[in-house]
Parts: C-alpha cells; sequence; structure tokens
C-alpha cells in the first residue's frame, strides 16, 4: 500500500506511509500453533504478541510495520524484516529504518536490529524514508556473496517536494520510489550501484509504462511504494501500490487528489532493470463499482495448485470509518488467485482474514501490510496491528481515533495460521 505513517507519539502522530510486504515460498517445518481447537480457517497464535515495541531512555521504538518474512532452509531459521520508526526521546529526531530479527520456530524472535537506514546524503532520494521491505536470497547460483540477500525497498525525499516542483505539505502523496540493496547475511545491507539515473539503490519510478497510456493530466509521475518480489521461470515479478496524480485536492490546495491507484506488476530479469507489457494498475483486482485497484500486495505461487495467490488490502473510506484506530488501518485483507500474476479473481463477499477485537493486540485494527508464506503446504501469515496489550507506556503510545483523540495503542506482529477445512 502505499504506506503511510504508522509513528505514535504524545499529541503528534507522525505519517510513514506503509505497505504490505514481501511473500514467497518458504521451506521447513511449520512451528505448533496452540492457540485455538483446529478449526478451518486462520487460527491466530496463542503466543501473540510476537514482537512489541521497546522502550529505553533515550529511544522509543514505534513498533513493526510491513513485515518480509524468509524460512531460510540453509541455516534452518525465520529470519524477518520490517519497518520502524525510532525516535529519539531526547531530541525528538524520528529515523525511518529497516530493521531485522530471526527465530528457530516463527514464534519466539530475537531482539530486533537495524539493518538499513536512510541515506546521509539530504539529496538523495532515499534520505528520509526507507521502508516496506521485500527480501529474497539471491537465486543466481553465480552471484557474488555480497549480494546473497536482495532486499527491495520503498523510499523517500520528503524535503525535495518544493524542488522538484511536487505537492508538498497536508493531503499531498508521498513520492515514493523502489530501490534495492544487497547483503551477505540478511543483517548489513549496502546499495545497489550506480542506480538508476546515478541515483544510489534506485531501480524503479512510477512512469507512463506503469501507470498505462489512459491518465491524461497527471501530475508528475505518480508514486509507487510496498514491492513485493518472487522469482519463477527464471524471472523476477514484482508487485507493488502504484498511484497517480491529478486534480487539485479542494482541501488542501497545494496537494493533489489520486487520480487512480491500485496493483502494478513488472518483470526483470536480474532484478534491477524492471518492465511491464501490459496495462497498470491490474483492473481485474478492481473492487466493483469502485475506483480502488488495491494495495499492499503480498504473494506467492503455491506449488500445489500452480496459481499464484495475493493478499492486500482494498478498503473504502466508509470502511476505514468503523476502526477504533484511524491511523492507516484496515478491517481486513482480501485474497486473490491467478494463473499468471496478471489476470486475478477475488471474493470480495468477505475479507479472508479480518481484525478482531476480542484479541486485545488487534483490537484496534490492522496495520495495512501482511506477508503470507507458504511453509510445508501450511500458509503463515504476519501481520502487524494496534492492540492495548503489552503497551510499554500508555501516556506515549497513541493512537488517534474516529475523532481524531488519543487512544493508548501498541503496533505489535503477530502470526495466523490457516486451517484447511
Amino acid at each position: 500500500m502505499m504506506n503511510i505513517s504508522y509513528c505514535l507519539q504524545t499529541v503528534l502522530f507522525l505519517a510513514l506511509c506503509i505497505a504490505g510486504c514481501g511473500g514467497g515460498d518458504a521451506g521447513g517445518n511449520p512451528p505448533v500453533n496452540n492457540s485455538n481447537p483446529p478449526v478451518a480457517g486462520w487460527q491466530r497464535q496463542s503466543e501473540n504478541p510476537l514482537i512489541v515495541p521497546i522502550l529505553t531512555n533515550t529511544i522509543q521504538d514505534h513498533g513493526p510495520a510491513d513485515p518480509s518474512i524468509l524460512f531460510d532452509n540453509e541455516d534452518n531459521k525465520w529470519k524477518a524484516w520490517f519497518s520502524s520508526t525510532l525516535e529519539d526521546r531526547v531530541s525528538g529526531v524520528k529515523t525511518i529504518t529497516i530493521r531485522y530479527t530471526e527465530s528457530a520456530d516463527g514464534v519466539h524472535w530475537s531482539n530486533p536490529q537495524t539493518v538499513f537506514q536512510t541515506a546521509s546524503d539530504s539529496n538523495a532520494w532515499d534520505y528520509t524514508s526507507v521502508e516496506t521491505p521485500a527480501v529474497i536470497k539471491n537465486p543466481d547460483p553465480l552471484a557474488p556473496a555480497e549480494k546473497k540477500y536482495m532486499l527491495w525497498y520503498s523510499g523517500a525525499n520528503t524535503t525535495l517536494a518544493a524542488s522538484e516542483n511536487r505537492p508538498s505539505g497536508p493531503g499531498a502523496l508521498t513520492y515514493y520510489q523502489i530501490g534495492l540493496a544487497y547483503s551477505p547475511d540478511g543483517k548489513i545491507f549496502t546499495r545497489h550501484l550506480p542506480g538508476l539515473n546515478n541515483k544510489p539503490g534506485l531501480v524503479l519510478v512510477a512512469n507512463a509504462s506503469l501507470f498505462g497510456a489512459a491518465l491524461p493530466g497527471t501530475f508528475g509521475d505518480g508514486t509507487t511504494s510496498d514491492p513485493e518480489v518472487i522469482f519463477k521461470d527464471g524471472m523476477f515479478h514484482m508487485w507493488l501500490s502504484s498511484y497517480a496524480e491529478s486534480v487539485p485536492n479542494p482541501v488542501t490546495p497545494n496537494g493533489r487528489l489520486p487520480l487512480a491507484f491500485g496493483i502494478a506488476h513488472m518483470t526483470s530479469s536480474d532484478g534491477v532493470i524492471w518492465n511491464t507489457n501490459h496495462s497498470n494498475p491490474l483492473a481485474s483486482l478492481f473492487k466493483p463499482g469502485d475506483v480502488a485497484g488495491g494495495r499492499d500486495p503480498s504473494v506467492l505461487f503455491n506449488q500445489n495448485t500452480n496459481q499464484y495467490e495475493m493478499w492486500f488490502t482494498n478498503d473504502t473510506l466508509t470502511d476505514e470509518l468503523s476502526i477504533p484506530c484511524h491511523f492507516n488501518t484496515v478491517i481486513g485483507f482480501w485474497h486473490a488467485v491467478s494463473n499468471d500474476g496478471i489476470q486475478w479473481t477475488t471474493d470480495y463477499t468477505k475479507y479472508d482474514l479480518r481484525y478482531d477485537t476480542q484479541y486485545r493486540y488487534e483490537a484496534l485494527g490492522f496495520l495495512r501490510g501482511i506477508d503470507v508464506v507458504m511453509v510445508s503446504g501450511h500458509y503463515q501469515a504476519y501481520y502487524s496491528a494496534f492492540g492495548t496489550e503489552r503497551i510499554p507506556d500508555s501516556s506515549i503510545y497513541l493512537c488517534p481515533d474516529q475523532q481524531n483523540n488519543p487512544i493508548p495503542a501498541v503496533l505489535s506482529l503477530n502470526r495466523a495460521t490457516y486451517i484447511s477445512p
């Protein structure tokens, strides 16, 4: 999804665009889920919440978002990357980072560590934000050791909006682009070089080929975020949230309203140069009677059914008004299937997974972004949610309600396992 901010603060709520991230197929034995009797459907893990923010005297961690999950057969470990905002409690400076944690069973995780940060150059395209990671192991057996892991991410530099003649201020979309970084171990990443237009890390920007030709009067190039990448049949496939801006926003004159948004699909032979040979956003994902084509995709290829599967968000504004925490939250995630990754079939009569108020850790709504992986034929969903369980400090961990009043809330990472009928 074009991601959206989730940092929570005493009275001020910092927006961070968030999108769903990297699904994929994994191996190994699935962790045992002891949460509920084995009835059909998604069963929450009894140990939820799995990861909550760590508050210290100097740093406020605003919580895990946009998870990318991988089971690594090589060392028999679960590995997770996610977006997080770290706030210096003295200076108030916030840094949007990508963090990493690992687990032997997919349930009990190590303390997260920062593995990728914003660029130090104030003129860099990703100076103010790096988020929504999608991580896979490099499928090229001849790839150098330092490129063993590949990380695609959303990046932005909001300080350049005025100089680039782009909308800025409240109501304007953040100009996100897609970057790539490599790592030998999944813990220290370096940007791809030289990068598109000689901008380190940069590999994809929104353009006419991404949005299609039927968008007259668009402002600039629009924006892209929330990459999801899998490798199949010798090609990298990316799905991502895409937006085109057009008409002025009547509420915020210097902002723009999105002309079209939805999920786009691209392919690449090397993960660097991306192309498309079809119209985007993908029309088959649009909700009937709506102009929304979804966002925040998580995609895997099911070897058993020989089909692609996608989980994504696509709530309307009316839907979002029913959620207790009004901060980039959604009711649930939709599910779609496809034979080619382009033409999708979605059951829009019901959410595949929706937040449930009986669980305190998700009682205030799901955050945009989910990652579903398949482990030995079992679906495992990792998602972030706002709730009231294990709040580090209820005076500073807050979320706006529908009247924009701050209420105690904490963002946590959780897991659910799908039990077949």
